[in-house]
């Protein structure tokens, strides 16, 4: 769910509250924050010597700033030393409008002690803190019914945001208004409208597309039936045909038609593989066989294109997808095997063989310990003895804020993903790859952790010391650490945020 589009419509409404009160005209803009998809900043910069900003209190200039990713309204002023400190205002992250213009003529003096605090929210700020504990909540799952709930909720709270601010724009006078270059309606975008025929035996064509220009879809359709729908007109009497789509013309609306068809034929695979699938299938594989299966439909079907396959063409992607629609095409793909008396085995032993790490010759030690088998304890202290103190390190708790029950637990889960042969020396490896990827755990912390920029408990496994250890198997065994955790865990969706976590939140590469 991408949540800029909201974002910048509680920014606007400040904007519009900051002209509404009579503060002199501001630098202003407003962005997407490119290390964090989906969120937001704006600012407002008054330079020095504008009406109402105090010059000796602000030499430089007064700037004010939103984030949607630190929650805040921020500003800066320089200390003795020339350094620029940041301030925050006292007012919720969701301040009403009004709230924040209350603050201006305070801070614009330079009366930093006196600015009025204010706990008054704007009126959707409880519908935009929804829809972000939903976007963090399911990630890509774009079939959850929640998911799909929450982001209509948004786009229909969008369009009637765009009727409002319709319904309060000045009509252009009759031939003016034209751009220079296209011969276009300034500020209005063309959209297609595509109606189809609602009775068969009507000898008028199947379906009719009209284009029009107007500023939302809303208003496109109106203008398009009334002019159509009138005695004489193309779609002749009322009800005759029915508009189904209604899209912007140009590449943005071109990648919005790829995507309704996208999901459109996602829809009708989904729809037909339920209906085909019972609910007592037999031979159903572990969990981790059937987390691949789900993997290479979400890759190959239902995500097409988005996602590559790691023996391909996106290597790197170890990660385990799922949705909805691939998992009942695994359920149908598992109940035809079964009609078809074939079933899906696991090679032995399995998933230490997909890791690719040993033949079938070393499934067993000198002792007769079995590949997958309960680590020592004395292993699994001394593992522990090594994670603490970087995890202490890294967020500043102590060990009396852990839980160490279940941090054994937890690391013993973990080593059996570890081969017999490597667990003597697995303490030492662990302890060189925490040094070595110390930004990246104290990144994670930093995004993900209690403070982070996710409700508190949704990477509740970052909260713990034993999430390095998973992290470190996360990299080096994630097949083999899905299977176990699959087998030992009743869900599997706290891995799953860890490794989204881990993987794609805390690379060089997405710039954090």
């Amino acid at each position: 769910m991408d949540l800029f589009p909201i974002w910048k419509r509680y920014v606007r409404a400040v904007e519009q509250e900051f002209i509404r009160a009579g503060f002199p005209e501001a630098a202003y803009s407003v962005a997407r924050d490119d290390e964090h998809p989906g969120s937001c900043v704006a600012s407002w910069k008054w330079a020095v010597g504008m009406p109402r900003v105090n010059a000796q209190e602000w030499p430089e200039g007064l700037t004010l700033t939103w984030s949607s990713l630190y929650g805040r309204w921020t500003y800066s002023v320089l200390d003795e030393y020339g350094l620029e400190n940041t301030l925050a205002l006292p007012v919720p992250a969701l301040a009403a409008p009004s709230a924040v213009s209350g603050v201006l003529p305070a801070l614009m003096d330079g009366r930093h002690g006196q600015l009025p605090a204010s706990e008054e929210r704007w009126e959707h700020a409880g519908l935009l803190e929804s829809w972000t504990e939903s976007a963090a909540l399911y990630g890509d799952d774009k079939y959850d019914a929640a998911y799909q709930a929450a982001e209509e909720e948004a786009e229909t709270f969008l369009r009637w945001q765009e009727q409002l601010d319709g319904g309060q724009a000045m009509a252009a006078e009759p031939g003016a208004g034209l751009s220079e270059e296209s011969g276009e309606p300034a500020g209005l975008t063309r959209y297609r409208v595509l109606a189809m025929r609602t009775d068969e035996a009507h000898p008028g064509a199947a379906t009719l597309t009209n284009h029009t220009y107007a500023r939302s879809a809303e208003e496109a359709l109106a203008k398009v039936r009334r002019e159509n729908e009138r005695p004489g007109g193309l779609y002749g009497e009322q009800g005759l045909y029915r508009v189904v789509e209604v899209t912007e013309e140009g590449p943005a609306g071109e990648v919005l038609r790829q995507e309704a068809a996208r999901r459109t034929f996602v829809d009708v695979v989904m729809n037909a593989a339920r209906t085909e699938t019972s609910q007592d299938i037999t031979g159903m594989p572990h969990p981790e066989m059937f987390g691949v299966l789900c993997d290479f439909f979400t890759r190959a079907i239902v995500f097409a294109g988005q996602f590559g396959f790691p023996s391909g063409s996106d290597p790197d992607d170890d990660q385990m997808h799922t949705s909805d629609p691939s998992r009942a095409l695994s359920r149908l793909l598992l109940q035809h095997l079964t009609h078809h008396e074939l079933d899906l085995v696991e090679a032995a032993p399995s998933w230490p063989l997909l890791e690719g790490r040993h033949s079938a010759d070393h499934a067993r030690d000198d002792d007769g310990q079995e590949e997958g088998s309960e680590a020592a304890p004395e292993l699994i202290e001394q593992v522990l003895a090594v994670c603490e103190p970087h995890y202490a390190a890294v967020t500043g708790t102590s060990a009396a804020q852990w839980d160490k029950e279940l941090s054994r637990e937890m690391v013993g889960l973990a080593l059996r993903t570890v081969r017999l042969a490597d667990r003597k020396a697995y303490p030492q490896v662990l302890e060189a790859y925490l040094v070595d990827n110390r930004a990246r755990l104290e990144k994670l912390w930093r995004i993900y952790g209690p403070v982070g920029v996710f409700p508190q408990g949704v990477y509740h496994l970052v909260e713990t010391p034993e999430s390095f250890v998973l992290c470190e198997r996360i990299d080096n065994a994630p097949m083999w650490l899905t299977g176990v955790w699959s087998r030992e865990c009743e869900s599997d969706t706290p891995l799953e945020r860890l490794q989204e976590a881990w993987l794609y939140g805390t690379s060089e590469s997405d710039g954090r």
